[in-house]
């Protein structure tokens, strides 16, 4: 009997996990998770709606497309909801974004876990995996053999969810190559003081720069925080803003009446009109200046990761030898929209496909 062991109970192991028993019913899969139950960072998703996937284009929102394109075409938005509703989660789109029926991330994480019931996986919670070496993991509990490692166990996102980055270090220690982590989909604090503004919002137009160089444009709501800029386009600015070398000169310019031209508290928030007024900013090019992330208890997803060059296109190491790396450990993260989770999934079915 094939054992495979996968580290991590995330949407990406679970997933894994699920489609390699159904496929391989003779197969052994156990899941190996630290936290006290499977799927936790699943249910704040979406802030809980679960966007899990996006039927608009794919370019331009992953880091290393060119290496995640095929993988997430491969296993794409429609085969995602084909396999939701085949284990019972009715779908719905809002514009490109799909949903679970229900609008609740529960639902998602209810007909996942009755799978992994039905088909009899083996799991082990509050079992934190130490190390691996020929063909063994070593967690709290003892030793585990294994003819195929996954290891699924994501980012440093949510560490009060269980993503603490710990097995990183071990990986290290493997030898495996990092880019540095950084938090991402996150609000930013700035050099512009925001404090009088706190708790505001309003629709825009932001525009990121690297000094006088013109990198990304999104239009959506901003949310002032009282150290600088929330909401779901500085969410994405952040997915770019991981993308430079070097953040020193990176600045946000946001357009808050884009097209239309009259007197700004006819136009805006009469308390953000009054702060453009009195620190004299242009309605249509107020400039903030970044200064850093939030912190990963911020942050939806991981920046930087264990680098695609250490894995071969199937996802195996090129290190070591039945050692496989899935969703949100590899140096891949995009912007909101269902896309992280969509990667989640598509690794673990190209994992799957090759087992």
């Amino acid at each position: 009997m094939k054992k495979i062991v996968i580290i991590g109970g995330g949407i990406s192991g679970c997933f894994a996990a699920i489609r390699i028993k159904e496929c391989h019913q003779d197969y052994q899969v156990s899941i190996f998770e630290h936290n006290d139950k499977l799927l936790k960072k699943i249910y704040a998703t979406g802030n809980g709606k679960c966007n899990f996937a996006n039927k608009g284009s794919l370019e331009n929102k992953y880091s290393n497309e060119s290496f995640v394109l095929p993988i997430v075409k491969e296993y794409n938005q429609e085969e995602i909801v084909k396999y939701f509703e085949f284990i019972g989660i009715k779908t719905k789109s809002v514009g490109d974004l799909l949903y679970p029926y229900s609008e609740s991330a529960e639902t998602v994480a209810n007909h996942l876990l009755k799978r992994i019931n039905e088909l009899n996986i083996d799991i082990h919670l509050n079992d934190e995996v130490k190390d691996y070496h020929n063909g063994l993991i070593s967690t709290i509990s003892g030793t585990y053999p294994y003819d195929a490692l996954i290891i699924s166990v994501g980012g440093k996102s949510s560490p009060k969810l269980g993503s603490t980055g710990d097995f990183h270090n071990i990986l290290i220690k493997h030898g495996y190559s990092f880019k540095e982590c950084h938090p991402s989909l996150c609000p930013i604090k700035t050099k512009e003081n925001t404090k009088m503004v706190e708790g505001l919002r309003s629709k825009v137009s932001a525009s990121l720069y690297d000094g006088n160089k013109f990198i990304h444009e999104e239009d959506g709501e901003l949310l002032f925080k009282k150290d600088g800029l929330s909401g779901m386009v500085i969410f994405n600015l952040t997915h770019f803003i991981n993308g430079l070398t070097n953040k020193k000169n990176v600045s946000i310019h946001i357009d808050f009446a884009k097209g239309l031209d009259g007197e700004y508290d006819s136009l805006i928030n009469p308390k953000i009109a009054k702060y453009l007024l009195d620190n004299k900013l242009d309605i249509h090019n107020t400039v903030f200046n970044f200064k850093d992330f939030y912190g990963y208890d911020n942050s939806q997803v991981t920046s930087g990761g264990i680098l695609i060059s250490e894995l071969n296109n199937n996802l195996s190491s090129k290190k070591e030898n039945n050692i496989y790396f899935i969703g949100e450990v590899i140096d891949v993260d995009a912007i909101c929209g269902g896309y992280n989770i969509m990667w989640a999934l598509a690794s673990a079915e190209k994992v799957n496909k090759v087992i």
